[in-house]
């Protein structure tokens, strides 16, 4: 069963295409880096992309078949990023499209 379970998120600053690279292997995760994304393979579906170049800011595209899948995946990932002290955030949305998770490192609590 197919859902629509993903991640919506910010990195500020963004790490170079490399130190993010090396964040991520140093985590433990798996990765595919390519010329523009870096793919964590250890994830279902997460992938920083449009990095590198004069492609301005990278973006997330993070999704998975599972809410418990979505929540792991992020939850790997944002600890990574908070292991190297990279403020991030993001916002985990159900299939519904209503937000049922919020990770985050040095970056403000989400308030409704």
């Amino acid at each position: 069963m197919h859902t629509d379970v993903h991640i919506a998120g910010q990195v500020s600053p963004w790490p170079s295409k490399s130190k993010m690279a090396r964040i991520l292997t140093n985590a433990g995760l798996k990765i595919r880096v390519g010329r523009y994304s870096i793919r964590i393979q250890s994830c279902e579906d997460f992938t920083f992309q449009e990095y590198g170049g004069d492609l301005g800011d990278p973006s997330i595209d993070a999704g998975a078949d599972t809410l418990e899948a979505m929540l792991r995946d992020g939850g790997l990932v944002s600890g990574a990023l908070a292991a190297a002290n990279v403020r991030h955030r993001f916002e985990i949305y159900d299939d519904n499209d209503e937000m049922v998770g919020y990770l985050h490192h040095d970056w403000p609590v989400y308030t409704n």
